[in-house]
């Protein structure tokens, strides 16, 4: 009996080590914020009081230095936070920085006598290559989603623009491929959720093909090796996308896009052959809207896409003579 006792023991405190690391890692949906405090004269500062606060929801997460003045807050969702920290007799400026998806933000704070209050703009870029790990990561803002031209609003196309990717235009599986592996060993999720076609093992979704839900995506980040813990399973990359939602002021937006064959070329083996155009109309529409339902605690958000394709039909068509 004791030695059952003994064996159980050991097998619960081998799952508890192997899960405590966990802790402390980012998610396929969240970053990490970690520095050192210290005071004026460049002393590490332990027991000082970080507080984190979200601008969107006003979410508040405390934490508190160690011995060597370091802090470390996790799991942290992608968007503006200030950050202080504050003994009984000391207290830092107010720092605004953003949190990446997938990504590490370093940001020592100093403490100090201060008799006013003062907010300082963080406007660090996330680096390509992450020190904390070995993912070769890149980023992509809402912003750059925003102003990215996505063809059929195809969620693909935010990694078209990062180093190791190359675009397919000569066949085969998928639109690119990652460092020579092909699109079926790329990895798609939104929110942590998978969002593959389960058959093909590609990123195709519906008639056309595409990976619909741009106007969805707050941020992006493209890994395509040296995974860490949180991803995994295919060997080509990780593409991790994470949805907008609700925040204490009311958002939204509507969107159109109309393409027609006359506002594009013809190819080079029909002007050769002097074959015209056929008819190819996109209609790319989309709407969204949040805010709040209960101010720094319940929020809503909402998103609708649709893409409608019109192309001429194959086939033989038999028109009667008069």
């Amino acid at each position: 009996m004791t030695s059952r006792g003994t064996i159980l023991r050991g097998l619960v405190t081998a799952v508890l080590l192997s899960l405590a690391p966990l802790a402390f890692g980012q998610t396929l949906t969240t970053g990490d914020v970690s520095g050192v405090i210290t005071d004026s004269t460049g002393a590490v500062v332990p027991g000082a009081t970080v507080t984190i606060k979200s601008v969107d929801t006003n979410e508040l997460r405390t934490t508190v230095s160690g011995d060597s003045g370091q802090y470390r807050l996790s799991l942290l969702r992608p968007g503006e936070y200030t950050i202080s920290a504050q003994t009984a007799a000391l207290k830092s400026n107010t720092s605004r920085f953003a949190v990446s998806v997938g990504q590490e933000q370093n940001l020592n704070l100093t403490v100090a006598v201060q008799s006013t209050q003062e907010v300082v703009m963080v406007t660090a870029e996330a680096p390509i290559i992450e020190t904390e790990n070995a993912n070769l990561s890149t980023s992509v803002s809402t912003q750059q989603i925003v102003n990215l031209p996505m063809n059929g609003g195809d969620l693909t196309t935010v990694a078209f623009t990062v180093p190791g990717i190359r675009m397919n235009v000569g066949g085969g599986n998928g639109n690119f491929n990652a460092n020579g592996i092909p699109l079926t060993g790329v990895l798609f999720t939104i929110n942590g959720a998978d969002v593959m076609d389960p058959y093909n093992n590609l990123n195709n979704s519906g008639a056309s093909n595409n990976l619909l839900g741009a106007n969805e995506v707050a941020e992006a980040a493209v890994i395509i090796n040296a995974f860490s813990p949180q991803y995994g399973r295919m060997a080509g990359g990780q593409v991790n996308l994470v949805g907008k939602s609700g925040t204490n002021a009311f958002h939204g937006n509507a969107v159109y896009n109309y393409n027609d064959a006359i506002f594009n070329a013809a190819s080079f083996f029909g002007n050769a052959t002097r074959t015209p155009k056929g008819r190819s109309v996109a209609n790319l529409y989309a709407a969204s809207v949040g805010g709040p339902i209960r101010k720094n605690k319940t929020f809503f958000f909402v998103d609708t896409e649709a893409l409608r394709y019109a192309l001429p039909t194959t086939g033989t068509v038999t028109v009667p003579t008069p």
